[in-house]
């Protein structure tokens, strides 16, 4: 498992152990350029892109499997340059194109990956312009579309993704979702769009058309906690799980056709036992085996773990957890 945050210019690298415990690898700290935000592991996991917000750039890492241990791509190559404030990075599941979302310059920056070396070349086009202050980036896993939440705006932008890696709007972009939109996120069946709507307290649900376009689920939107800024879906495409800044915790719903209901007992707390300070939380992951749930504390410079139940999505919290980190987390992937 690899981690972002506030307080250091460094990709924190974690063991994630078979039930759920958290342990830092031995060479825990590989650095990269000043600051980074956003994290993308290649459908190989073999390659780890990072995006590094005040430096505007993006640096790959190849991966070792057996130790954890990060190694820079080109070692002789300085990191890529990318358009101003680059937010959030999406790959799509052929691993031939990583997509930049640049906050700053309103832009999407676009490059084909070499599958040997990991090598980043931007394509001919790039960057493409999208709305401006946009906040994340969701690349759909099955087909060609790209979707981007664009905070305040209230809306998401959907383009699809030519066989160049070219983006171009789709008919009806953008969609209208609700108050200030954090997250985006995509089912792995590739049927749904979620957006969480941070303003609201809501998640926004969108059923995908052929096309692209969005059209909102009946009954949407959903009720979360309190500022909800990250979502994730598990593999099976059953549960979804979202991190609540504001109520310092993550709310569990069971997905049918677009549709949330909340699971039993939530929200769950994302602080210690006899702990009151706000941990705001900042991102929600999965793991592939959809065996646990882990939660980035930016506040308290934690990782908040559960054990996710498969028959119900009910959580419970792993011995231990919240573990401590040396940065507040503010995005995660794991290799698993």
């Amino acid at each position: 498992m690899y981690v972002v945050g506030q307080g250091a210019n460094n990709i924190v690298g974690l063991a994630e152990k078979s039930t759920g415990e958290l342990s830092s690898l031995g060479t825990p700290f590989t650095a990269t350029n000043p600051r980074p935000v956003a994290l993308a592991l290649h459908p190989s996991k073999n390659f780890i892109y990072v995006a590094n917000i005040t430096s505007n750039t993006v640096s790959g890492f190849t991966v070792d499997h057996q130790a954890g241990l990060l190694t820079p791509i080109g070692t002789a190559l300085p990191p890529t340059p990318v358009g101003s404030s680059p937010v959030s990075l999406g790959i799509n599941s052929g691993g031939q194109f990583l997509f930049v979302l640049n906050q700053g310059s309103a832009s999407i920056s676009v490059f084909s990956i070499d599958a040997v070396r990991g090598i980043l070349t931007e394509i001919v086009g790039s960057p493409f312009p999208t709305a401006v202050n946009p906040q994340s980036l969701a690349v759909s896993p099955n087909t060609g579309f790209l979707y981007v939440g664009n905070g305040a705006l209230g809306t998401v932008s959907a383009f699809s993704i030519a066989s160049s890696g070219a983006l171009s709007p789709v008919a009806g972009s953008p969609f209208t979702a609700g108050g200030s939109i954090a997250g985006v996120t995509i089912d792995p069946k590739d049927q749904f769009l979620f957006a969480a709507d941070s303003t609201g307290n809501k998640i926004v649900s969108f059923s995908i058309q052929a096309s692209g376009a969005l059209v909102p689920v009946a009954g949407s939107p959903f009720t979360t906690g309190t500022t909800p800024v990250s979502i994730a879906v598990d593999s099976t495409s059953s549960f979804l799980y979202s991190a609540n800044q504001g109520s310092s915790d993550v709310s569990g719903f069971k997905l049918s056709s677009g549709v949330l209901t909340q699971v039993s007992g939530s929200p769950y707390t994302t602080e210690a036992t006899g702990v009151t300070t706000a941990t705001k939380p900042a991102y929600v992951i999965v793991d592939v085996t959809n065996a646990f749930v882990y939660v980035g504390n930016s506040g308290t410079n934690a990782i908040a773990a559960f054990t996710m139940k498969s028959a119900d999505g009910t959580l419970t919290t792993v011995t231990g957890s919240p573990f401590g980190q040396s940065v507040g987390p503010v995005w995660i992937v794991s290799t698993k």
